[in-house]
């Protein structure tokens, strides 16, 4: 057995790390074709260079959204430069960072484990969020989206680093410097969205419970760290544009339908996340890995079952909730995208959890041997090569690479670009991207209606008066 587990731990987190390269791979060379939408991204630099830089974001603070922090992103984007290729190094950046997030994590929740096996659960995380994922463009590649769920997202994940991290430093100095990049996690987060403020309030309120009701500790880091989140949650509700999220849908405020209808799409969420994907064989993977852990090495995974588990259906709950409560309808891809993170690195706590609890009471529910592990990585491996090669989300990266949709997409947004700077006309009509590559491309671009906002904003962008798409088809395309 002992054997077994050794060529595990090398064979096994290569392994990992190859899955995480199968969907990293293609993932970083489809941002080298990513350009700007012209659902947003124009809108905020425009505004930039119609009123000016804390103009424009005072604009969008008080009369569009509190989402203070992703209103700063939007409008300090690559366009403020007239950069097309800043388009293309940020999804990398992204993409990077998430892997970074996910590998500092369970570097700490798992301190004694290898460097190369922290590695290979972040790629197996990875490998599962691509897997499955509602919208790779929203994720990665469509900037209005991804400042707003993705980078609050990563931060959240560092946050949570850093809070283990300050409880292990031994000089003031250095506790102060993790303090305040804390507090500064805490508040870039809280101001990205709806979505990310449940998200830290619940993880803030949890970790302050916890402290206090399980250990009787209080300290000035938690209290700083409380004071912080009350802040960001009053600079954000402050906010008078708020307003014009709420009320456009009869629904948007029912209380009793926003819970009920959280709970109901949680739940046929879940079920598709846990079996329509190999989720449940990397579990037993993972219960093996935690069975060669002593009880000290799974210091953090001891706290009572009942707590970890409503935490993670609270904080799974709570970012569905916005979506119904706001405006009264159904959660948009980027959220589910974030649900579904969140949903993927709780499982993999929550397991943990309730297996520490089992040992701790010498309770062995799951009896090891080398044929039963054998048998279940065997298994495992024929799921992970059914679920990749029946992913839509794989086909669409892979087919958008190497069929040259991706090329062609890049190409055709490069023409468009000439012909507007070489244009001497102030009214342009421009024909239609025909080329749709769906990894990186957000399906929503200029109209043939020219007072449409997209084209308002790109017209304005551009220095043009009006710019309309060829109606080509004999229709509107509104």
């Amino acid at each position: 057995m002992n054997r077994f587990y050794r060529k595990y731990r090398v064979v096994g987190n290569w392994i990992n790390i190859l899955l995480m390269l199968t969907m990293l791979v293609p993932l970083l060379a489809l941002s080298y074709f990513n350009h700007p939408s012209p659902a947003d991204d124009f809108c905020y630099i425009f505004t930039v260079f119609k009123i000016g830089w804390f103009e424009a974001m005072k604009l969008y603070y008080t009369e569009w959204t509190g989402r203070y922090f992703g209103i700063f992103l939007n409008h300090t984007s690559p366009l403020l430069f007239h950069s097309i290729a800043g388009f293309k190094i940020l999804p990398v950046v992204l993409l990077a960072g998430m892997v970074f997030a996910l590998y500092s994590l369970f570097r700490h929740l798992t301190p004694t484990l290898s460097r190369l096996a922290h590695l290979g659960f972040a790629g197996v995380v990875f490998f599962l969020y691509i897997l499955k994922m509602m919208s790779i463009s929203e994720a990665f590649y469509w900037m209005a989206a991804f400042v707003t769920y993705t980078v609050p997202n990563i931060l959240t994940l560092l946050w949570i680093v850093l809070v283990l991290r300050w409880y292990r430093q031994d000089t003031q100095p250095a506790k102060l410097f993790v303090g305040a990049l804390s507090a500064f996690l805490i508040f870039a987060v809280i101001g990205s969205s709806e979505t990310n403020l449940l998200i830290m309030v619940l993880l803030v309120g949890a970790w302050l419970g916890y402290r206090v009701l399980f250990h009787r500790k209080v300290d000035a880091f938690m209290i700083s760290m409380a004071v912080v989140t009350a802040l960001s949650c009053y600079f954000y509700f402050a906010s008078p544009g708020n307003a014009a999220r709420i009320g456009g849908n009869p629904l948007g405020g029912n209380i009793p339908f926003s819970l009920t209808s959280s709970f109901a799409k949680l739940a046929f969420l879940g079920f598709d996340w846990v079996f329509r994907t190999p989720l449940i064989f990397f579990t037993l993977a993972w219960i093996f890995v935690l069975s060669r852990l002593s009880e000290g090495a799974r210091n953090y995974f001891s706290i009572p079952v009942w707590y970890a588990v409503l935490l993670f259906i609270g904080v799974l709950s709570a970012q569905l909730f916005p979506s119904y409560y706001g405006v009264g309808i159904e959660p948009t891809p980027r959220v589910i995208n974030c649900v579904y993170f969140f949903f993927l690195i709780g499982w993999f706590y929550v397991v943990g959890v309730i297996f520490h609890y089992f040992k701790q009471r010498k309770i062995n529910f799951l009896p090891s041997s080398t044929v039963r592990y054998g048998v279940v990585y065997a298994v495992l491996l024929v799921s992970v090569g059914v679920s990749f090669f029946g992913s839509s989300n794989v086909k669409m990266i892979y087919g958008d690479l190497l069929k040259g949709r991706a090329a062609a997409f890049d190409k055709e947004m490069y023409q468009r670009y000439a012909l507007i700077k070489n244009s001497q006309e102030d009214i342009l009509y421009l024909p239609p991207v025909r080329s749709k590559p769906m990894s990186i491309f957000l399906d929503d671009d200029i109209k043939t209606n020219p007072d449409h906002w997209w084209n308002k904003c790109t017209a304005g962008y551009f220095g043009k008066e009006a710019i309309y798409m060829k109606d080509t088809e004999g229709g509107q395309q509104q």
